[in-house]
């Protein structure tokens, strides 16, 4: 993915410079040819007698200058910044130089011509803002092009000479010269005042060695951002803990065991975390890789229910990632569609990350975290929570499996097992209702075999269900017939969802408080995710 500034950048950051000249140039070589039309009027119709293929000439010559130095910036990344900044300050001073002398033949220093240069300067001020005290020689230049050529011009020239000498031609000169000088010196307030507006927007989006890009998710504890790593070069999704008071003792806790327990696992199908920090303003921080995809409830949801091959193959990869998890002693307790990420691996186009571990638990309960899994407060999202949770038990890795049973009837048919218009009622769907039958698209054997299996992962009991991950993983490849979903029918998906640089945010956004401590008041969405 091409990282692109948002903002105009600080000296330092060598890349942004790059972009920012580039910018500049770019821009300049629109609006510098497009003064020719003045020139005709100029030279055909106001001053028969001015050189109007000089003219030509003249535009020319600062066009390829300008494109030399764009070209420079977009495309040499061997010139250094400072040189870049040199080479632009250059192109806007022989702009108003070029004007100046093109003036000499339309009426010398009485030439209102001479407003183009302030063009020049108010131009500069909105392409390159940029700290006054380094725009300062740039302007002082631009406003002195013309009284300098019209100097010189007067040691070579009688006729010039003698309207430096006319106090009607001075009077002429100064009326249209003090709006030079005026757009010169508002062009360097002007440029200074975005620079340093640019200046503070750029700092308030830095966190540690992040630059915060754009936002991708939100939600009532923070916020997730798509961030440039500026000492890794590459983007990140940024997790931010962002509270309007310091946040609680629990609440970083939580956070930080986050970071943990995603980040000492290690398999390729559960999202890689980069960095855990906080700033000195108290903003907390997981960094954790940038995907390409979109979760499985997202593609549900555009493309319909899977085909159950396709469906077998994917929650496999998940029970991949739940096998390491619970190996761990890490029960995630927020399995669903939502938090199973669908990308294209370089060998395998259905590849699932499993993400957002915000809410899991060590089974094995460290320092400080004795406090994080209180007795009679169910965690989780309510469809996909066990009945065991749902009456207060420890969620383990059986409830991990209940979780992901419900995964695998939702993506085969669309709807999640239990339904219930409230909290209460579904709750006593988990409890008491039998699931809903599968309907599934084929009636063989595979069909058959993959419904049996998918009601022990929903039995009411824990000890009734597959008991591991693993166990999980092996009758699924028993029932799983590769020939029904291929590569090439992987490929044709992907073909008509979009082109894989697609980005999408590789978590979820942090949820408010009521999605991860649900109580009697909660909100249901349609989907009975708590918000």
């Amino acid at each position: 993915m091409v990282h692109t500034p948002s903002v105009v950048s600080t000296p330092t950051d060598d890349s942004a410079a790059r972009r920012t000249v580039a910018r500049a140039m770019r821009l300049g070589l629109y609006i510098w040819p497009t003064f020719t039309a003045l020139d005709v009027f100029m030279c055909f119709v106001a001053y028969p007698n001015a050189p109007f293929g000089l003219f030509l000439g003249y535009r020319l010559v600062v066009s390829l200058t300008f494109y030399g130095v764009y070209r420079a910036a977009s495309q040499h990344a061997t010139v250094p910044a400072a040189r870049l900044f040199w080479l632009q300050n250059m192109c806007y001073g022989l702009a108003a130089l070029t004007i100046a002398i093109m003036a000499v033949n339309l009426g010398g220093i009485r030439s209102p011509y001479m407003h183009g240069i302030s063009i020049v300067a108010l131009v500069r001020a909105t392409l390159v803002p940029s700290h006054w005290r380094r725009s300062l020689k740039t302007y002082v230049g631009i406003a002195l092009a013309f009284p300098l050529v019209m100097s010189v011009g007067a040691f070579v020239s009688p006729v010039a000479r003698s309207d430096w000498l006319s106090a009607e031609s001075l009077i002429v000169f100064a009326s249209n010269y003090v709006f030079v000088v005026a757009s010169s010196f508002i062009g360097l307030v002007t440029g200074h005042i975005v620079w340093s507006a640019h200046e503070r927007l750029y700092r308030a989006r830095r966190l540690g060695r992040y630059r915060l890009e754009a936002p991708i998710g939100k939600g009532g504890m923070g916020e997730v951002w798509l961030a440039w790593d500026q000492r890794l070069n590459r983007d990140v999704a940024l997790k931010i803990l962002r509270v309007g008071t310091a946040p609680g003792p629990e609440m970083v806790r939580r956070f930080e065991l986050e970071a943990q327990s995603a980040g000492q696992l290690r398999g390729p199908h559960v999202v890689k975390i980069f960095d855990f920090g906080a700033s000195d303003d108290g903003l907390y921080y997981i960094a954790m890789e940038y995907l390409a995809g979109m979760n499985l409830a997202t593609v549900v949801e555009r493309f319909g229910p899977l085909p159950p091959a396709r469906a077998v193959h994917l929650i496999m990869q998940a029970c991949a990632a739940l096998e390491e998890a619970h190996a761990a002693k890490i029960i995630h307790r927020d399995i669903k569609p939502h938090n199973l990420y669908l990308t294209r691996g370089e060998a395998e186009p259905d590849f699932i990350k499993l993400l957002d571990f915000g809410i899991a638990r060590l089974r094995v309960e460290g320092p400080g975290n004795e406090h994080l899994t209180r007795t009679g407060t169910m965690v989780g999202t309510p469809a996909y929570l066990a009945p065991e949770v749902w009456q207060g038990a420890v969620a383990d890795e059986r409830s991990d499996i209940y979780a992901l049973g419900v995964t695998l009837h939702y993506l085969v048919t669309g709807l999640t097992p239990f339904e219930g218009k409230s909290l209460v009622q579904l709750q006593a769907a988990h409890l008491m209702a039998a699931p809903l039958q599968l309907r599934l698209a084929g009636h063989g054997a595979e069909c058959e075999r993959l419904e049996t299996l998918l009601l022990r992962c929903l039995a009411r009991l824990p000890e009734e269900r597959v008991q591991s991950a693993r166990q999980l993983r092996e009758a699924l490849e028993a029932v799983y017939d590769p020939a029904a979903w291929t590569q090439a029918d992987a490929e044709r998906f992907w073909s008509i969802a979009g082109p894989v640089g697609t980005r999408m945010p590789a978590t979820s956004a942090i949820r408010g408080p009521h999605s991860e401590l649900l109580d009697a008041g909660t909100r249901l969405t349609p989907d009975r995710s708590a918000v």
